[in-house]
């Protein structure tokens, strides 16, 4: 079962331009506000910033973005003062309370409660029991069709190919945010008349198949980076098999996996996936024909997710055979863990990007803009990036002291959060995590 995922940012954004005056009675509970500017320089006093326009004394006009259930700007005006003295006590019911609230250079400037964070949101995913009607989109159906050319046969060329994995991406992303799909067919009526959104993906810009009602998502050409022309000369099917190739090669020249077919095919498909759906769907990718290994690696692209994806499971699959041999005791239950132990500023950072998960999954579908994919791959590259530098800087599995099992324990549960959203992501495109690296 794939991990809940945390909307919590979503909510407390929710909450807090519903404070400062956003009143439309007809907008529900499950709107999505733009997400606010994160803050990540200084966790001790600021970790969400509102833009202030003054209107002299204390009062300002604080712009905003609603996303969902409609697109429109809008501004809401504020006395600061006021603010920065209740909002702290006003929030504390709330998922993710306030700790403190302070202006600077027109900067609203509003710190979170880092250790309820840290307990809520890391409960929430390793509960597996997310409330499905907190999804903004809970039940609401959606239409989506592909061009019926479009199938698995590896005969397709790599813009058909891009096509058809994007379509398949999508449909992903729609059912995390809550949707029911319907998928059409050419000639189906079932949802026309209807107010319900229907789009049809297609890699042609004037798309015949495209129904009268549907919008059009369309995905730009793939490219041969050596002639920039569109990669004719080449299928799917092959494409795969030289990718999976160039990972077999790199493996044998690090004597590692020593030719595990089933490895290389994996990586292959995974980074194919994150290759083609890098950037803006309507726009062209350029990829590389070349049989140099220097076009793969594990610093970069899904190789990069899935490497790291390995190292979290094993920091826990360490643990666990630890428990095993009787050198630790086992976890206790999260509401037991202190997680203000954890005062490093990679792991508020860690967190505020696991819950920053929810917009990147809403800012590939939002009403207004291209429909598109890279949000989620840009987002998880940043997660991956912190944590690899959080790993090579701290030792999580320490000595079986008591003094130090409390943090450890903190450590591990934000660990095995990641672990989980992060899995998440790479289901999103159907990449499928490894064992080892």
């Amino acid at each position: 079962m794939a991990a809940p995922i945390p909307f919590m940012l979503v909510e407390t954004v929710n909450n807090l331009y519903r404070y400062f005056g956003f009143d439309d009675s007809g907008i529900g509970e499950n709107a999505v506000f733009q997400e606010p500017r994160m803050s990540r320089q200084n966790p001790n006093k600021c970790d969400l910033c509102f833009p202030l326009i003054p209107l002299g004394g204390c009062d300002a006009q604080v712009p905003g973005v609603l996303l969902f259930p409609e697109h429109r700007n809008f501004k809401v005006k504020i006395n600061v003062e006021k603010v920065k003295e209740e909002l702290p006590v006003v929030s504390e019911g709330w998922v993710i309370p306030v700790v403190s609230c302070s202006t600077s250079s027109n900067t609203l400037c509003i710190l979170l409660d880092h250790a309820n964070a840290f307990q809520n949101t890391i409960s929430q995913i390793l509960s597996e029991s997310l409330k499905p009607s907190r999804l903004p989109c809970f039940e609401k159906v959606i239409g989506v069709s592909e061009d019926a050319s479009l199938n698995d046969s590896g005969g397709a060329d790599l813009t058909q190919l891009r096509t058809r994995l994007a379509f398949k991406s999508l449909c992903n992303v729609f059912s995390s945010l809550g949707y029911k799909i319907k998928f059409q067919t050419e000639g189906s009526d079932t949802l026309e008349g209807t107010s319900t959104p229907k789009y049809h993906i297609c890699y042609k810009s004037v798309c015949p198949e495209k129904g009268a009602e549907q919008s059009l998502v369309h995905c730009g050409a793939v490219l041969d980076v050596a002639s920039g022309v569109k990669a004719n000369d080449i299928c799917a099917r092959d494409y795969y098999r030289l990718k999976k190739l160039l990972f077999e090669n790199v493996a044998q020249e690090r004597d590692t996996i020593q030719g595990n077919s089933s490895h290389s095919e994996i990586l292959a498909e995974a980074e194919v996936a994150a290759e083609l759906l890098g950037v803006k769907l309507h726009d062209h990718v350029s990829v590389s024909l070349s049989s140099s290994s220097d076009n793969v690696g594990i610093a970069r692209g899904a190789t990069f997710f899935l490497y790291n994806h390995v190292r979290l499971s094993c920091i826990r699959k360490k643990f666990e055979q630890e428990v095993e041999c009787g050198n630790y005791s086992k976890l206790p239950d999260v509401s037991e863990v202190d997680f203000g132990l954890l005062s490093q500023n990679e792991e508020w950072e860690l967190l505020l990007l696991t819950l920053q998960f929810s917009y990147w999954l809403v800012n590939c579908v939002r009403s207004k803009g291209k429909i598109s994919l890279h949000p989620i791959l840009v987002g998880m590259d940043k997660l991956c990036r912190v944590f690899s530098v959080y790993y090579r800087r701290v030792r999580v599995l320490t000595e079986p002291r008591p003094h130090l099992l409390p943090v450890m324990y903190a450590r591990l549960y934000l660990l095995q959060s990641l672990e989980r959203i992060l899995g998440v992501g790479l289901s999103i495109f159907n990449m499928k995590p490894l064992d080892y690296m």
